[in-house]
This record gives C-alpha cells, sequence and structure tokens, in this order.
C-alpha cells in the first residue's frame, strides 16, 4: 500500500501529464539536492520525450524501442521516459531501497511504502527486501554510494544483508559489469568525503570483491615513520588530498588511492635498517594500477595519468638551481599533480612536518618556474642531428635530441652553435656539417 508522504516543489522540471517522476531523483528533491537524471513513467514515452525535446531543444533517442524507453538529453540535465507500469506500487516494490522506491505525480504530491517517511526522517537507506539486493549485483555497492552522496546511514538489518551479498558476490564471482562497478566506484572518489566512502566499502565486505589489490594492504604493517598499515595509510593520503586540494581531477584520486597498492608483494624485513622496505613498489605499483583501472573501464586518459602518478610518486623534487630545472623538464606532464600526491602523503605521515613544508616551497617553485619557462623548442631538428653526427634514421637520433632538449631547458645551451658543440661533446665527432 502507498501512502502519501509530503509534497515536494517541482519548479523547474518539465513535468508530463499524466505521468510520475520515480526513483532517485524523487529521494533527491526530498533531501534538498537538485537530481541531474530525472525517471518518469508515462502513458506514452515516446510522445513525452518528442514533446519535451521541441520544447527544450534537447536531444532525442530510444533507450530501448522494443521496451519503449527513450530519453532527452538537455543542458545539465537528462530525462528518461518508460512505459507505466500495470500497478504503481507493483513497480515500486521492485525497486532496491525504500527511498528509491519513491514517484511524485504532476501536483507535487510524493507516494511511496509506509515505512519510508520514517526512513526519510531518520535519513536511513533501507532495503525493500533482502532478496531484492540480489536481483541486481550493483545494488550493495550502490547503497554504500548513495549513503555517501546523499548524507544517509544504512538501516542495521540492510547493513547486514550487503555484507552477507558481498560475501556472495566474492564465492560466486557474478559480478556487474565491470564499467558499472567503475562509475559507481569513481563517483565515491569524487566525493569531498572520499575516503570515508571507501572506507566503507571496505566495512560492508565489498573491498575486497572490487578492489582485491587494496583489500591486500588490510593489516600490513610498515613500521618507521609510517603509524598505518598500507590500507589506512592510502585512505589517510587520500584524505589529505581532498583537504588539500578540494578540485583535485579523478585522476589524482585515483593515484593517492593506488599510489602503494604494490607494498603487499614488495615488504621485506631489513635487520640492518630495523624496519621493513619495500623496493620498487612504485614501479610495481605503476602495472598494478594500470590492470585496475582498466578493469574498471576508466577513460584512457584518467588510466594514463594515475599510472604516471603512482610510478612517479617517489621522485621527489630537488632543492633549486638547475637539478630543480632538469626535474621540471623531466617530470613537466606529471607537474604539479606529482607534488600535490607526494604533499598528501607526507601529510599521512607522523613526524614530517618540516618535509611537507619544504614540498609546499618547492611547489611554489616549480610552479613559478613553470609559468616562466615553457617546454623549450629543440635548437636543431633530426635532420640536422644525422648530419651533425653522421647518424642513420634510429633512435641514437632520438636520445640526441632528448638531450639537447633537456640542455636547453636547464640553461647549458642557448644558441644553434653552443647545441652543436654539445651534440659533439655527448655524441661523437663532427662527421657533418651544419647549414
Amino acid at each position: 500500500m502507498l501512502v502519501a508522504i509530503r509534497r515536494v516543489h517541482l519548479s523547474p522540471f518539465p513535468f508530463p501529464a499524466q505521468g510520475y517522476l520515480v526513483g532517485g531523483a524523487v529521494r533527491d528533491l526530498m533531501l534538498g539536492k537538485r537530481p541531474k537524471d530525472l525517471d518518469f513513467v508515462v502513458p506514452n514515452p515516446e510522445e513525452a520525450a518528442r514533446d519535451l525535446a521541441h520544447r527544450l531543444g534537447g536531444s532525442i533517442f530510444p533507450l530501448d524501442e522494443k521496451r519503449r524507453f527513450w530519453r532527452v538529453v538537455a543542458p545539465g540535465t537528462t530525462y528518461d521516459y518508460a512505459p507505466m507500469p500495470q500497478g504503481l506500487e507493483v513497480d515500486l516494490l521492485r525497486r532496491d531501497f525504500t527511498l528509491n522506491a519513491l514517484a511524485v505525480n504532476e501536483q507535487g504530491l510524493v507516494l511511496g511504502l509506509p515505512i519510508a517517511r520514517y526512513d526519510l526522517e531518520h535519513r536511513l537507506l533501507r532495503a525493500i527486501r533482502k532478496a531484492n539486493l540480489w536481483e541486481d549485483p550493483l545494488r550493495s555497492l550502490r547503497a554504500v554510494r548513495i549513503t555517501l552522496t546523499a548524507g544517509l546511514r544504512l538501516e542495521p538489518h540492510t547493513e547486514g544483508w550487503i555484507y552477507e551479498h558481498a560475501q556472495y558476490l566474492r564465492e560466486s564471482g557474478a559480478l556487474p559489469a565491470w564499467e558499472r562497478v567503475g562509475e559507481e566506484l569513481s563517483q565515491i572518489l569524487r566525493h569531498p568525503a572520499a575516503a570515508v566512502g571507501f572506507l566503507r566499502l571496505e566495512r560492508a565486505g565489498l573491498l575486497e570483491v572490487y578492489l582485491p589489490e587494496l583489500a591486500a594492504g588490510i593489516g600490513v604493517e610498515q613500521h618507521g615513520a609510517h603509524h598505518l598499515d598500507v590500507w589506512r595509510h592510502s585512505l589517510e593520503v587520500l584524505a589529505q588530498l581532498t583537504l588539500l586540494r578540494p578540485d583535485a581531477h579523478l585522476a589524482l584520486r585515483w593515484a593517492a588511492l593506488l599510489h602503494d597498492v604494490a607494498k603487499p608483494q614488495t615488504r621485506q624485513w631489513s635487520p640492518e635498517k630495523g624496519r621493513y622496505t619495500f623496493y620498487g613498489h612504485d614501479a610495481l605499483g605503476a602495472e598494478q594500477a594500470r590492470q585496475i583501472l582498466n578493469r574498471l573501464r576508466q577513460p584512457s586518459e584518467v588510466v594514463a595519468e594515475a599510472v604516471r602518478l603512482v610510478r612517479l610518486h617517489m621522485q621527489h623534487p630537488p632543492q633549486g638551481g638547475r637539478e630543480l630545472r632538469r626535474f621540471l623538464h623531466r617530470r613537466r606532464e606529471a607537474l604539479p599533480e606529482l607534488i600535490w600526491l607526494q604533499l598528501a602523503d607526507m601529510t599521512g605521515i607522523l613526524g614530517y612536518r618540516e618535509r611537507v613544508e619544504e614540498l609546499r616551497e618547492q611547489l611554489q617553485a616549480i610552479e613559478s618556474l613553470a609559468e616562466g619557462t615553457p617546454s623549450p623548442k629543440p635548437l636543431l631538428d633530426g635532420r640536422e642531428v644525422m648530419r651533425l653526427l653522421g647518424l642513420e634514421p634510429g633512435p641514437k637520433v632520438g636520445e640526441a635530441l632528448a638531450a639537447l632538449l633537456e640542455a636547453q631547458a636547464i640553461g647549458e645551451v642557448q644558441s644553434r652553435t653552443e647545441a652543436a658543440s654539445f651534440l659533439r661533446d655527448a655524441f661523437g665527432e663532427d662527421k657533418g656539417r651544419m647549414s
């Protein structure tokens, strides 16, 4: 039996006649949020979609012509239209959570299950039935994401069911499509309290399901300067990054979470140092990060940048002068994000306050240096280098050009004559003539 929960203000959303707005968008409206994805059930989905597209000038296309699902994409909002169900209550009871099993009519009256009013007042996320979680393997992960993004907490029975569902997923391997998993995890990662979201994933038993490489760091002690195990340190670095750089993009956030992912595989006890070492965890971690992010179907540019940051995160900038310019030249593509990652990493280690202050100063120096010294253009081209050094086309020409660019970047070479002299000294005798 559906009951009236409350009324909501629908403006500025265009509402189809004889239709209902359903699902998470209603929940968000009642929680004071402006939804960007609206789902409607209407008598004639195609007609409603075409009418809206005409009014808004949006793009229209069928999501599933056989099932009569249509979508309109307008600036800032997506509108989906599905056929009106035979029974609204039956349709809502098939959904995952009580605060998603809501419908609002064109007068703004919200209908839902009687318990939904209590859940709304107490900001609880409650599964409608235990069996509903098993109908879509993504629902347990979505529950954790919703609690974070909507500011809710799991109802106790639902929390237990989700943990049980996580065990089932791990044992059965009946996982949702990886692109759906990647989207949910990315939404968590983009949130200001991303570290809290991933901690909830661990406590729900879902970290081992979707990110077993990170779960391997639970309880892996580091000692030395590290006061946290590998997993808790990764969470701390992510938390510090979101505080230091609230606008950090997705690749940098992934790098913060994954920067030490290979430490469990590289940990060795050093009697001489009296602590564990993790030699090579940066290189191995970069490859693991690539595998993880590709598995999660992350965009190629996100994968490339996150992998680069993980690989370089142990390479800290030198103090000023020529070596700092060399560092800028070699790491320009990773800057300043690399320094922000290192700042978050050092901030997450007790007793590293002085190093954090040094990194802050180096970040300012690098940003100032990068602004005043754009990447140099080669004083000589490949043909000139080949003629000068008597080389055939091949890797040696690329090495010579790269060395010349670096010499220009650090100020050793400033003219074509100096460039020729530098290459003769570095790569061989003069076997050609410069024009």
